[in-house]
């Protein structure tokens, strides 16, 4: 052993005695000396309540809202809390709480200072609305603690109230009054302003665009006559804001990157009506001059570049520039990349061009850990899981996150759906956070309609989108569809329950049943037609647009009436009498169908595409021997100024097996809401003596229209025009039939009504330009509500 380690281990053992012998020194002096010891904690002994004022206290809520305890302990960061959690109630005006020492503890005091109820809520100022309207708008009420936020909210409230009246510029107050007895009143004051309706919008200064561009995307809108009830004929400063950075944007989009608008002028016309002026600042023209990319090291510039739209030559746009940001975000987001950032910058570069550089932070790659689901109180959460097409352990993408959102939203369950990616603490590793807002759905539905072709009928249908069959006694949130209907009208009878299970054996498989009684009176004056049985489907997506879908349906279908017809007719002829009679039909139908479609409600772009086929024998039971093959496809184009333009087309054939006669119930007609326009219901085509329509064994079908804005709710439709051209015909039928084969064409005028969430009225007027010489020469209406699937 060396000196020098022998020192080492000398010194230690002193530091070591020293630091042992003081332990002992310290804890023997406090046996003999308490005074040293740690002070120990003191017990709260009483807690009181006094009223600093002269309103009444609930000593039990105020005792409630505290932690501080008889026989707890006291502590001066508890009571911090205390003053904190009773403020936070609302109900005071001012708070303290005191701890005096006595034997054995502390007594804590609590002085609180109660804001006293509201006696009375009263508005001054006010001519538009009377004070009945105004209380009735409010939430606080007599009685109610006096309380600031929801005074701030009812403020707001009256302010939306005058807005929506057409008062943009209207000043509300509040204060407080005192009264007796402990009482407060309440009074508003209302500086009403000057009311606006938009009689013209003007620009100054204005060459880059045409002003028709822009104001068909402006929230503030003309007053008409066809809409004069709408909100945005009326003066709003927060859409008048909106419009602002609208009118910046479009001039901006034409190269002139320092656009303002300057001012906005409100020149006063007649009575309530002003003209509304953007007066423009376009500056200079830029041209891009280079586009520049910086940072990016995984992925070559190559691969970036082909993202852009934007190019060095083109003129500088902000809604180009923001798209291709966006595009190269999600380019590295959906290849693993989720802390991927991308910074533009716009750089001068000469007299009148300008450098983009985009900026890009790579980040490092990441995979999903786990996937929480929040919000979903009824919905089980595999119902949510297996609409996500990520799984823990696979890469983040942010193209698998954007489909599984949209997933969820089209499920119709949740009125917000919030994706987020959680950092874990481990590098590389990221957790999904799904948090959802449900809302309901279930619904009962009874009223009574109207349709051209079934005419009045009244209607009850319960409907559960959320439903669960074995989910007693709730029967919700089990992801499956169930629906009950009855009709009830003056032409049909119709009585339905269906049940669909969208994931039939854990995959994307739907499982779907029903079971039916139909009583179609509206087919035919001369004879009713009854259809009782059941069906089941199976529907197999393949990718996010395509299904296969196959249907069997069992059904007895009875042909009869034709005693019974209306007085005033000729008698049925004989080829529509061999029609009578019971059939006992069972049918398989399969289809492929790819439908890109941005909205059944309102369809903007993209296509539906279907082609099925028909078989119906006495191999799989029944005696109707059909087959039969359909194709069919519609178009959406938009155009500019919201013109949609859509293009319909189908084609249909069935034949009879082994020579037997073609049904009535499975031959082909047009004419109708749903076709050819202006014809009535199922009279194109081959007819019967009496000019019955008898059906045909294959039709053709097309159409173009033309679908435009009248008025629109912000971007809300809520009525549209249309204009259309039909054409078709429906070849065949049986031997004796008169007509078909013919050309039959019609153009006409069309409403969209959106005035019913969800439920569409289509108003049609057809004027025929070809038909048969059994088909009326005269112009149709037809009423229809709902959309095509």
């Amino acid at each position: 052993m060396t000196i020098n380690t022998l020192f080492r281990w000398t010194l230690g053992l002193l530091v070591v005695g020293s630091f042992t012998a003081m332990s002992v020194l310290a804890v023997d002096a406090n046996k003999e000396n308490p005074d040293l010891a740690l002070p120990a904690k003191k017990v709260v002994k009483d807690v009181r309540v006094e009223s600093t004022g002269g309103t009444s206290l609930d000593e039990a809520r105020i005792r409630a809202n505290i932690g501080t305890r008889v026989g707890g302990a006291y502590s001066d960061e508890q009571i911090e809390r205390d003053i904190k959690a009773l403020y936070a109630t609302g109900s005071f005006e001012n708070v303290d709480i005191v701890g005096e020492d006595v034997k054995g503890g502390v007594v804590v005091t609590i002085k609180v200072s109660a804001r006293g109820a509201i006696g009375e809520v009263s508005f001054v100022g006010n001519s538009v609305f009377d004070e009945k309207k105004l209380r009735k708008e409010v939430e606080i009420k007599t009685g109610d603690p006096v309380d600031d936020a929801k005074l701030f909210l009812d403020q707001n409230k009256i302010r939306d109230l005058y807005a929506e009246k057409g008062f943009p510029d209207v000043g509300i107050s509040y204060k407080l009054e005192p009264m007796s007895k402990g009482f407060t009143r309440v009074v508003y004051s209302i500086n009403e302003g000057q009311k606006g309706l938009i009689n013209d919008i003007k620009f100054e200064g204005l060459t880059a665009v045409k002003p028709g561009k822009i104001l068909s995307k402006l929230k503030l809108k003309e007053r008409h006559f066809y809409n004069f009830w709408s909100k945005s004929t009326k003066l709003s400063n927060e859409s008048l804001q909106e419009d602002i950075r609208t009118v910046e944007r479009a001039v901006q989009d034409q190269g002139y990157v320092y656009a303002k608008v300057a001012q906005v002028r409100r020149e006063p016309v007649k009575g309530d009506k002003v003209d509304v002026v953007f007066v423009v600042d376009e500056g200079r023209r830029y041209v891009v001059s280079e586009v520049v990319l910086e940072g990016n090291k995984i992925f070559t510039r190559d691969e970036l570049y082909s993202q852009f739209d934007l190019d060095a030559g083109q003129a500088y746009s902000a809604t180009t520039i923001s798209g291709d940001e966006t595009k190269l975000s999600y380019y590295y987001g959906s290849r693993g990349y989720a802390d991927a950032r991308v910074e533009t910058s716009i750089l001068p570069a000469g007299k009148d061009s300008v450098k983009v550089l985009y900026r890009v932070t790579e980040g490092e790659i990441s995979h999903i850990r786990k996937i929480d689901i929040e919000g979903n109180d009824r919905t089980k959460d595999h119902v949510i899981r297996r609409e996500l097409a990520f799984s823990p352990g696979e890469e983040f993408n942010t193209r698998a996150i954007d489909t599984s959102k949209k997933r969820l939203e089209n499920m119709g369950y949740f009125s917000t759906v919030d994706f987020r990616n959680n950092p874990t603490g481990t590098q590389g590793l990221k957790d999904v956070s799904v948090t959802v807002a449900e809302k309901p759905t279930g619904s009962i539905n009874v009223g009574a309609g109207f349709s051209s072709i079934q005419s009045i009928f009244g209607q009850f249908s319960l409907t559960q989108t959320n439903f669960d069959l074995f989910g007693w006694p709730h029967m919700t949130g089990g992801g499956q569809r169930f629906n009950l209907e009855a009709i009830y009208g003056t032409k049909r009878q119709d009585f339905s329950v269906s049940v669909v299970e969208p994931w039939f054996l854990g995959q994307r498989l739907s499982l779907g049943g029903d079971l039916f009684y139909r009583d179609l009176y509206y087919l035919s004056d001369y004879f009713d037609q009854v259809n009782i049985g059941g069906s089941v489907n199976l529907r197999k997506p393949l990718g996010e647009h395509a299904y296969i879908e196959g249907v069997y349906t069992l059904q007895n279908i009875k042909i009869r009436g034709f005693d019974t017809q209306p007085s005033g007719k000729p008698v049925a002829s004989d080829l529509l009498r061999q029609e009578e009679g019971t059939y006992l039909q069972s049918k398989l139908e399969l289809s492929l169908v790819h439908d890109s479609r941005d909205s059944v409600y309102l369809t903007r772009h993209g296509h539906k595409v279907e082609i099925g086929g028909m078989y119906s024998g006495s191999s799989i039971g029944g005696d109707v021997g059909v087959t039969g093959f359909h194709i069919s496809g519609t178009q959406f184009v938009t155009l500019p100024y919201d013109v949609i333009l859509s293009f319909d087309g189908s084609y249909s054939t069935v034949s009879a097996q082994g020579g037997d006669r073609l049904p009535i119930f499975e031959r082909l007609f047009l004419g109708g809401a749903n076709n050819l326009r202006g014809f009535k219901y199922r009279d194109v085509g081959p007819k019967d003596v009496n000019g019955e329509p008898l059906g045909g064994d294959s039709s053709a079908f097309a159409s173009i229209e033309a679908n435009f804005p009248i008025i629109q709710d912000g971007d809300n439709p809520k009525v549209r025009g249309a204009i259309f051209y039909d054409v078709g015909q429906v070849s065949g039928g049986e031997v004796g039939s008169v007509g078909g084969g013919s050309v039959n064409s019609d153009v006409g005028l069309g409403l969209r009504l959106y005035l019913i969430p969800g439920t569409p009225i289509r108003l049609d007027y057809g004027i025929p330009v070809q038909h048969d010489a059994g088909t009326s020469k005269s112009g149709h209406f037809n009423f229809n509500m709902g959309y095509k699937f």
